[in-house]
């Protein structure tokens, strides 16, 4: 296979029911489809049997336990590699994004002719917020920051109050960008616009690896149950001297956080958040 995607499901089949269906329509595009199945449920042959009544060509792996976003994607990579060889791309995902470009991989072999590239960062467009998710992160955070940020998200009120005021920045910021572009009398969404260029971070909702990524070191075994993937992947392909690139020409389409929920988080995904801050300082900013 030229190229594998990967899906990760924790309770919202409807999710996943959705996106098998939007990959219907590659078939015969030299594609495989792993579906790896989080949930935990006591009949795992119903959800299978759902799936492939929808799409015939996903292949639904069953999760041994919750393993998280990147450990349930390794799972299921580890499951395809025991078969098959690495493709030349692999897909990462969440099971509420969509795939609706009928050239999405078309536009992926075309990448093919640029060099140094571990890892692609499409243009990931939110439903919720009308607008590309992508860049993620642009420049590296400074030492300063994600030591901030630690003892933040260390702390779950602390936490909680710094991500209801994110959203409440974020979505008046979108609200006046949408704004602007309505008296403009502008498309937000526009697919052949933008052209690509090298980033710190890719949103981690979907993030697109190179072969090269995986044959040059890198990995996806990331040792936290979920949070920080994205600057997990960043610092491994910096160390490999591989480049991130946004690449809008590659669309995608986010229902957005149909596993974690909104902004006031439990007090488990919240421990979740601290866990992997306190890995990621230490593991690559405790020493810059």
């Amino acid at each position: 296979m030229y190229s594998l995607i990967i899906a990760v499901n924790y309770k919202t089949d409807d999710h996943a029911a959705q996106l098998a269906r939007s990959l219907a329509g590659y078939s015969g595009q030299d594609l495989a489809v792993v579906l790896v199945d989080n949930s935990e449920r006591d009949d795992p042959e119903a959800f299978a049997r759902m799936i492939h009544a929808i799409n015939p060509d996903v292949r639904c792996v069953r999760a041994p336990a919750n393993l998280g976003y990147f450990g349930g994607a390794n799972f299921g990579l580890k499951q395809y590699l025991a078969d098959f060889p690495l493709p030349q791309w692999v897909i990462i995902c969440n099971v509420d994004i969509e795939f609706r470009d009928p050239s999405f991989f078309v536009t992926l072999r075309q990448l093919e002719a640029t060099e140094g590239i571990g890892v692609v960062a499409p243009r990931i467009w939110s439903a919720r917020f009308q607008r590309d998710l992508n860049p993620k992160i642009t420049q590296r955070p400074t030492r300063r920051k994600m030591f901030f940020y630690e003892a933040i998200f260390g702390n779950y009120y602390l936490q909680a109050a710094y991500e209801i005021l994110s959203v409440v920045k974020y979505g008046l910021k979108m609200r006046i960008r949408s704004a602007v572009a309505r008296f403009l009398k502008r498309p937000e969404h526009n697919t052949t616009s933008g052209s690509s260029a090298p980033i710190y971070a890719s949103h981690g909702s979907c993030m697109i690896f190179r072969r090269r990524y995986f044959v040059s070191g890198g990995s996806i075994e990331y040792p936290v149950f979920l949070f920080g993937e994205e600057i997990f992947v960043a610092e491994t392909a910096r160390q490999l001297g591989l480049l991130v690139v946004h690449c809008p020409q590659l669309w995608v389409f986010d229902k957005e956080h149909a596993s974690t929920g909104g902004a006031l988080r439990s007090r488990r995904v919240a421990g979740y958040m601290n866990e992997a801050t306190r890995y990621l300082v230490q593991k690559y900013f405790a020493g810059v």
